[in-house]
């Protein structure tokens, strides 16, 4: 989207380059998207240096290191190490440093802890440890008390802990606190160091060492590993990785995997990097470092008069402005780029979903009226968006937990369409009409309005906490009364591996059978946790439908707040569905792709014959191969209520398929529900048997849980099944097939078969529709957590 509106993935147009300006879809503008903070790259000597480097040596030096390396290399090390004053090897740049580096240091006995923003290239080297059995943990960004709580838990388990951090993280341009993190590694002799200093470089520390070297007086760390960059403010390009003890640096000098098979680095940036080594070891780096102190300076001075939401105030060279959402944040940078102003846009994965804003760096280049060029321009567009996209400045603060602005008023736009709409919100589906509630949604499944009243008696008064939902009911009406939106939430307990890898979910239930709430927290679903499907009414045709979706997300954004509710899903649309996938991003919400929904349409009263007919040639000879030839070896009943004994072993086979199944990772429903459903009329129970010949009891080996709506819609929303018997004689197969036979037998047109087990529901001929969600957290340490530190296995 950001593409399309022309603020990403562009190409500068100038004949040369200066670092001051850009030109960018035809217009020259001021440049604060430079992590050249002093403006090295276009220093005369480093320049120098690049070439005379190329008519010495050519434009590469095309052999593995292991062999042989360009004369440069060896004394670019001389002028590093004598900056460091300890030992380093030189990697092509700062990813493959990481992936040379961590491999090398960390051993089977190892514990790693990453800090939640570490760099991505830190975490995806992180991942590969994975694979070979290392314990891998994360603790919440900057929170030394999670820290030395891990540490205290498992120092007798690991013979070493190694926290993962930055030095100056690249988004909000914070810091870590190294000083205090040093002092927990002397408290713990198990605790080690290993810190990226990429965006601290140059521009801080003796002989510009950066920012982490500066906050340690003696050098570094004994148990620390610093890797830096001779890209960004160094001026030219490479990783480094520094150690504090020979043994270490021999052994990844030695041994560093992608040192042996990588492309050296060209002799021009050689060349220009030995240039900027020699300025970094002169008093000429501190003049520099002086210069950029005094622009952050006066950039932080006008920054405070204008009560912009600046997120961390420092001196680093990095400023972060929240705008809260993607449409906001495009509006800011598009509208900077026409007013001659070049800012980064920071987005999801970078940044949770609802923290989106613009990043803006200060280099040298950048002049002291450039500098308050940019804060005029910035604070005008910057009221001009919150009109444009119906922001707040609170609104913002309150995502970036940052104080009130005592000053902030929202501005009405006579534009905005929201103001003549009326949302009205209910916690039952009782005060909303039958017919306008099953016209509208209850016609999609299991949903309906008698369907939702079943769900709200069977989630409610339970013992365990996450079996007790919230239930919440929206219409959007204009102000002719006429409907334009209605949908369902739900705010409940939920796993929030509920989508990942089953791999991943396998591992996390281990943790749980001590901590049954380990990764669990509360959320806002749009339906809810049992049912699947379009949850959502929207009338398109009207033309104030989109500010009604906004009002609606607004609503459920302040609901968020009240219930202090982690996040927000709303599930079960049209992955194709373009339009809505814009304005769900711009609202700040990440799509999510969610397994596909599975029907069957059309069934018009069909005999078993007629329906298999139907079926492409493949499927029916999977009908005759894996379905009616154990046809014989079933008998098959339709119950429309059981007894309590009969009651008990169908949630006790439904609970066999749960604990066997984490593709949709949930809570077991109460018991209450099976009750409730067990003498709701809408429900009833196809039961098969094994016949006597082929069991050893005569209990039911399948049990599938059906229900039928208004529109006669049919849902079988459960399974319970012996896995005794699964393989031996197709037992799921089976189940699914009396499925189909139950709902043509009682003229039901569509079969929704739920968003499980696709494939051997699309050999009976269901339909698979790809389904998408739209996810807004209130940050991403959960999501990276599962992502990053549990090994995903191939099923």
């Amino acid at each position: 989207m950001s593409k399309k509106k022309g603020i990403i993935h562009l190409h500068a147009e100038d004949e040369s380059l200066s670092g001051e300006s850009l030109t960018l879809n035809g217009r020259k503008v001021l440049h604060f998207g430079t992590c050249g903070y002093l403006g090295l790259e276009h220093h005369a000597a480093v320049k120098r240096g690049a070439i005379d480097a190329i008519e010495r040596y050519g434009t590469q030096f095309p052999m593995s290191r292991t062999y042989v390396s360009n004369p440069l290399y060896s004394e670019l090390e001389v002028l590093i190490r004598e900056m460091y004053n300890a030992p380093v090897v030189i990697s092509k740049n700062c990813t493959l440093a990481h992936q040379t580096t961590i491999p090398g240091i960390i051993r089977q006995t190892d514990l790693v802890i990453l800090d939640h923003q570490a760099h991505a290239s830190i975490q995806e080297a992180v991942k590969k440890l994975l694979g070979q059995g290392i314990a891998v943990e994360m603790i919440r960004h900057n929170n030394l008390e999670m820290l030395e709580d891990r540490i205290k838990k498992q120092r007798n388990k690991y013979e070493r802990i190694w926290y993962m951090a930055d030095g100056v993280y690249s988004m909000y341009g914070d810091y870590a606190p190294i000083k205090e993190v040093i002092a927990l590694a002397e408290k713990y002799e198990q605790l080690y160091l290993y810190v990226d200093d990429a965006h601290g470089m140059s521009w801080a520390g003796k002989h510009g060492t950066g920012y982490v070297m500066s906050q340690m007086e003696d050098g570094l760390y004994r148990k620390m590993v610093l890797t830096a960059n001779l890209g960004k403010a160094f001026g030219a390009c490479g990783g480094l990785s520094l150690f504090p003890n020979e043994e270490w640096y021999n052994k990844v000098n030695t041994f560093g995997g992608p040192l042996t098979f990588s492309v050296q680095i060209e002799p021009a940036t050689l060349g220009a990097a030995l240039a900027s080594a020699r300025i970094h070891l002169s008093n000429e780096i501190y003049t520099y470092q002086e210069e950029l102190q005094k622009r952050i300076a006066y950039c932080n001075t006008l920054l405070k008069s204008t009560n912009l939401p600046l997120v961390h105030e420092n001196n680093s060279p990095i400023f972060f402005i929240g705008t809260g959402t993607m449409d906001m944040g495009n509006y800011l940078v598009q509208q900077l780029l026409q007013d001659g102003v070049y800012v980064n846009l920071a987005t999801f994965p970078a940044v949770p979903a609802k923290n989106i804003g613009i990043r803006i760096t200060i280099s040298l280049n950048n002049s002291f009226e450039d500098i308050e060029r940019m804060v005029q321009k910035l604070n005008y567009n910057f009221r001009k968006a919150l009109l444009v996209t119906d922001q707040t400045d609170a609104k913002i603060r309150k995502a970036f937990k940052l104080p009130e602005n005592s000053t902030d008023a929202k501005l009405t736009d006579p534009r905005n369409k929201e103001a003549s709409l009326c949302l009205k919100s209910y916690t039952s589906v009782k005060s909303i009409s039958e017919t306008t509630w099953n016209s509208h949604l209850g016609k999609n499944g299991m949903f309906d309005w008698r369907g939702m009243q079943f769900l709200e008696r069977s989630f409610s008064d339970n013992a365990e906490l996450e079996n007790n939902w919230n239930f919440r009911y929206y219409v959007v009406e204009d102000n002719h009364g006429k409907l334009i939106l209605i949908t369902c939430a739900v705010i409940a307990l939920y796993k929030e591996d509920m989508f990942s890898q089953v791999s991943v979910s396998r591992i996390i239930e281990k943790e749980r059978v001590l901590n049954p709430y380990y990764l669990t927290a509360k959320g806002i679903f749009l339906g809810t946790l049992f049912t699947e499907g379009d949850h959502l009414y929207l009338n398109r045709d009207n033309d104030n439908w989109k500010p009604a979706l906004k009002l609606l997300l607004n609503e459920l954004s302040e609901l968020q707040e009240k219930e202090v509710v982690s996040n927000i899903m709303l599930r079960d649309f049209d992955a194709a569905d373009q339009e809505l996938q814009e304005i769900m991003i711009e609202q700040g919400y990440a799509k999510v792709d969610l397994p596909d929904s599975c029907t069957i349409e059309g069934l018009n009263s069909q005999t078993e014959a007629e329906y298999v007919q139907s079926l492409s040639q493949k499927n029916r000879r999977h009908y005759v191969q894996k379905i009616k030839r154990n046809q014989h070896h079933f008998n098959v009943e339709v119950k429309g209520s059981l007894t309590a004994e009969e009651l008990d072993y169908a949630v006790k086979l439904f609970r066999n398929v749960k604990s066997n199944n984490l593709a949709i990772n949930n809570f077991l429903f109460p018991f209450k529900l099976f009750k409730e459903l067990n003498e709701d009329p809408a429900w009833e129970f196809i039961m098969l048997y094994l016949k006597e010949d082929y069991a050893a009891d005569s209990l039911p080996v399948a049990v599938c849980f059906c229900h039928q709506n208004a529109a006669k819609v049919y849902s079988p929303m459960l399974i319970g099944m012996n896995y005794d018997y699964l393989i031996e004689y197709g037992v799921y197969r089976q189940a699914l097939f009396r499925v189909i036979n139950r709902a043509s037998a009682l003229g039901c047109a569509t079969i929704n078969f739920g968003i499980s087990a696709s494939v051997e529901k699309k050999r009976i001929g269901a339909n698979l529709k790809p389904k998408v969600g739209y996810y807004q957290a209130k940050d991403n340490f959960a999501m990276e957590l599962i992502e990053t530190t549990f090994l995903i296995e191939r099923e």
